[in-house]
């Protein structure tokens, strides 16, 4: 360890392969290995659960000497992953894993030891960027002290989790996934990689809060002309809606409506939105709502956690393009 300015730095490098490259919480944790481990030492690489597998095989493949791997706020799902694990581990890689989903929690605590990662936390208790900052706190007899440069983050940390679990008890969270997500990716990383303690917006930042409040006032605007709403025999809510990104906060404007008496948690409400912009779909939900969302998107191979899910659907899409034949096809016909 090379001693710095308020704590060590690992003399490795470090690749970080997290959930973007519009996820506030991924970015988070990219930006927490970033500040640790130095920016010229950590690369960041952002996907979606559904090509993480492939990523970390490919980030893997080509490096000369081994590295840091940081696995966060994502997780594999191939047995060959695991497979390259264990390879990777017999080379000399430390391999760290960070993650608040379903399909984390419920991994198989015996078969995660058996694959010889360095360490790993799987727990819902916070998000995975909240997860990951403790954990390279409290870890210093693994990796030294942390630099005071990721101590100063620690605000933003807290926003990331509070955003992620869709508390929305810190002032400033939406603002900051609003901006985030208009950033995206490695823009995203950059930006709060050099941020200040006080999280004082970058003009760069100020300029992509602008165009992502426009952006969202035209996919709020889509959901509210798209709503369709039904109430089921147990009196659960379910309001479906076409949306243009920004899934999240579509779904918080959606559940200021369904309250009852302006008292949202005390409506049961699953929100189902059909994002244009990935063609995916999006779950999420009211307080008062018992349903694990995870496990409901985990029907249709989707996931997430209990309060926020996704899944794909590519019938929806094929349905969707075969109705609007079938009608033009009788238009025609009735033409003569």
């Amino acid at each position: 360890m090379k001693p710095q300015e308020g704590g060590h730095r690992p003399d490795r490098s470090a690749i970080i392969v997290t959930h973007g490259p519009f996820c506030l919480d991924g970015i988070a944790s990219a930006v927490c290995v970033g500040r640790f481990y130095g920016e010229a030492r950590a690369r960041p690489v952002f996907t979606h659960p559904s090509e993480v597998d492939r990523v970390i095989e490919e980030v893997t493949r080509d490096s000369k000497e081994p590295r840091d791997l940081w696995i966060a706020d994502i997780t594999w799902k191939d047995r060959k992953t695991e497979k390259l694990f264990k390879e990777l581990v017999r080379q000399g890689w430390r391999i760290f894993w960070i993650d608040h989903h379903s399909i984390a929690v419920e991994k198989d605590e015996k078969e995660i030891q058996a694959l010889g990662l360095t360490g790993w936390v799987a727990s819902r208790r916070f998000s995975a960027a909240r997860l990951l900052y403790d954990y390279l706190i409290s870890a210093e007899d693994l990796l030294g002290e942390a630099p005071a440069e990721l101590k100063r983050f620690e605000a933003v940390i807290l926003l990331a989790d509070d955003n992620d679990r869709w508390l929305h008890q810190r002032r400033g969270s939406r603002e900051l996934a609003l901006t985030v997500a208009a950033l995206g990716g490695t823009s995203a990383y950059r930006e709060l990689l050099h941020t200040d303690a006080d999280l004082r917006y970058s003009p760069r930042m100020e300029e992509a809060y602008r165009r992502a409040s426009r952006e969202l006032a035209a996919s709020v605007a889509l959901a509210n002309r798209t709503r369709l709403e039904r109430t089921l025999e147990n009196g659960l809510r379910i309001v479906a809606a076409l949306c243009n990104g920004y899934t999240s906060e579509v779904a918080d404007t959606l559940r200021q409506s369904v309250a009852s008496d302006g008292k949202t948690d005390e409506t049961a409400a699953i929100f189902l939105l059909y994002n244009l912009e990935d063609q995916r779909i999006s779950l999420r939900k009211t307080p008062a709502c018992p349903i694990d969302l995870a496990r409901l998107a985990g029907q249709f191979g989707g996931g997430g956690h209990p309060a926020a899910a996704g899944f794909d659907l590519p019938e929806a899409r094929d349905y969707f393009q075969s109705y609007l034949v079938d009608r033009l096809k009788q238009a025609l016909k009735e033409q003569g």
